[in-house]
């Protein structure tokens, strides 16, 4: 990214994004509905709004980026939000979306095998409303007047499930393998997408 941004990161969590793009901003606003979490979150922020992103603003200039990450998947009518952020950002600005991918090997093998039970994280997340494959997701960005300019999986957390796979000797050929595969055959083994946007 350039220097000078200004950036909105909605669904801010713990802050760690805007921790890593702190230097890269001139204005950095943070948008977490989680008031629990402990104040060393909002550091390095500019703005930090403690509420849902649908409450979020207003704000005195458009966004040079805004990043929407695993919130969406939450929303019952995420076309609304988008509809938002496409009033925050500018033109020519860029919208960055992750969302996990439901037709991921392992929810498939589940279904196979007559399992669907939500988990308190990952893909079946109890919280998650909304579920997207790689065409829905690039769909709902499409209708909502976004131009997709990319779309990258991302790896499958198979420490997760097996945690000896993410300590060495197993830690290094896990991860690339599970890279390998989502880039080889991202509708498959992709755990998330992320897309990058800009206005239509």
């Amino acid at each position: 990214m350039p220097p000078g941004l200004r950036l909105l990161d909605l669904g801010a969590a713990g802050g760690h994004l805007g921790r890593a793009v702190r230097d890269r901003c001139s204005f950095l606003a943070g948008v977490e509905p989680d008031t629990d979490l402990p104040a060393s979150a909002r550091e390095g922020y500019d703005a930090w709004h403690a509420a849902d992103a649908m409450d979020a603003g207003p704000w005195d200039a458009p966004f040079d980026v805004v990043v929407c990450a695993d919130v969406l998947e939450h929303l019952v009518r995420p076309e609304a939000l988008l509809e938002r952020i496409r009033g925050w950002l500018r033109e020519g600005g860029t919208l960055l979306v992750s969302l996990p991918n439901i037709a991921n090997i392992s929810i498939r093998l589940g279904l196979l095998l007559g399992h669907f039970r939500y988990t308190e994280r990952g893909i079946l997340d109890r919280t998650h409303v909304s579920f997207y494959t790689l065409a829905s997701a690039r769909h709902l960005l499409e209708s909502s007047g976004f131009r997709v300019r990319s779309a990258e999986p991302t790896a499958m957390p198979y420490e997760l499930a097996l945690p000896a796979l993410g300590a060495p000797p197993w830690s290094g050929p896990t991860r690339g393998f599970s890279q390998l595969t989502a880039r080889s055959l991202p509708t498959l083994f992709g755990y998330q997408f992320v897309f990058e946007s800009g206005k239509g």
